[in-house]
């Protein structure tokens, strides 16, 4: 048995609400900090995003807003739905995560 450090391991809700916070902040420190090494963000059309561009991608999304409003957030098991908001544009996320972290998110919105 491990000895106690005084610090419990993240919870994989830990990890979902400082990816949440993070997108919500627009804030891509926040977010990278939450998800695993093997991020993949599918973009409208396919494209994907992995945590290395993260940074790139966020910054574009300021252009758009100061902040994402992340509402109706549903989860079940390992899964969770969200809808989002940033400027005029109205979405929705499909993500997947873990006690290491968010490891996917498939966007939808028009």
């Amino acid at each position: 048995m491990a000895a106690a450090t005084g610090k419990r391991p993240m919870a994989a809700a830990d990890k979902l609400g400082g990816y949440a916070k993070g997108f919500g902040a627009l804030d891509a420190d926040m977010i990278a900090a939450n998800v695993t090494a093997d991020f993949r963000l599918v973009e409208k059309g396919g494209k994907i995003i992995t945590k290395k561009e993260l940074a790139g991608y966020i910054a574009q999304l300021t252009q758009h807003g100061s902040r994402m409003d992340i509402t109706n957030v549903m989860v079940d098991g390992n899964k969770a739905w969200c809808k989002w908001r940033l400027g005029a544009t109205i979405g929705a996320g499909l993500i997947t995560f873990g006690p290491d972290g968010v490891s996917e998110e498939q966007l939808f919105y028009s």
